[in-house]
């Protein structure tokens, strides 16, 4: 007698045995926060000085979801009674943890900065501050640009910081630029830009990437107004870069690609010629939505440039 495959199959003792569940997806791992010991130092040493009265962290780990990652530093804002002793000696700092490197930033017209790195590459910005910095806040009702972002009270001891308004997350609005001040970026790029064949020639290619970083700066700026320009007024440009690959639009992430060399005159050549071109296509689109006229500098200047890159050893 012959028998079927499907009686056989429903016999076999494997096939009595129900099919196991789907695996449970893996739950997520989220990386810890590496700056977590250093805020609970900075708050127990807060606590233990009368001086201190309140800690503020401001900067990306205050705001909304996505704004900070694993690398994020801290910004905390020390609002003391008397920043002197802060700013005269440096022991509080290594008080707190073992510092590897500090800068001391001196700003004209708001609170002074120290910039730490901490054991373990953990970073804080500090700025110390008097009550002043949020009374201002407090009497007016309103708070400042980099407050209204967000902000997250660690120690408040005289309830101070629990008068400031609440925060709305919302970016400052960026200015379009005048005349005047898109005038001045595309001089100074073009007056840049006049260099590189001769020092491109002269195989001097440390001064090529001194004077080319110059002419980053002006095309940053330029990325900056251009993508107010296209996507409006509230969009969050950030600062030196940040972030830039959520506010440019995707053709010219696509073109900042091929703006960078190598140290060599080939490369250097080639990435030259390409934010040249970028460069210009920018400042067009600028002109056009703000009614400016290009310089035209940029005419005779492009002409010269990209004529002395056909013949390299001909600057």
């Amino acid at each position: 007698m012959v028998t079927s495959s499907s009686s056989s199959a429903s016999t076999d003792p494997q096939n009595l045995i129900p099919p196991a569940a789907p695996a449970a997806p893996a739950a997520s791992v989220q990386p810890a926060d590496r700056h977590a010991d250093i805020v609970r130092r900075i708050t127990a040493w807060a606590e233990a000085d009368d001086n201190i009265r309140a800690l503020v962290v401001t900067g990306s780990s205050s705001r909304e979801m996505g704004a900070a990652d694993r690398f994020s530093d801290r910004d905390i804002e020390i609002i003391a009674r008397d920043c002197a002793p802060l700013l005269a000696d440096d022991a509080w700092l290594h008080a707190i943890a073992p510092v590897w490197v500090s800068q001391y930033l001196e700003n004209d017209g708001f609170f002074d900065t120290r910039l730490v790195f901490f054991e373990g590459a953990r970073k804080v910005d500090f700025t110390v501050a008097d009550r002043s910095r949020l009374d201002s806040m407090i009497g007016s009702g309103q708070l400042d640009g980099l407050y209204e972002r967000g902000y997250r009270v660690l120690m408040d001891k005289d309830g101070l910081a629990s008068r400031l308004p609440s925060p709305t997350g919302a970016s400052p609005l960026h200015a379009l630029p005048s005349a005047a001040g898109f005038a001045d970026v595309v001089s100074e790029f073009w007056f840049e830009a006049a260099h590189m064949p001769t020092y491109l020639a002269r195989e001097e290619f440390w001064v090529v990437k001194f004077r080319d970083w110059t002419m980053k700066e002006m095309l940053l700026r330029m990325l900056e107004w251009h993508a107010l320009t296209i996507q409006g007024a509230e969009t969050d440009v950030w600062y030196i870069g940040t972030k830039m690959k959520r506010w440019v639009d995707a053709p010219t992430w696509v073109e900042l690609q091929h703006v960078f060399g190598r140290f060599d005159r080939d490369d250097s050549w080639r990435a030259l010629v390409a934010m040249i071109e970028l460069f210009i296509r920018l400042t067009h689109d600028v002109a056009a939505a703000c009614s400016f006229e290009v310089p035209e500098s940029e005419r005779h200047i492009r002409a010269y440039v990209l004529g002395s890159a056909e013949n390299p050893e001909l600057p």
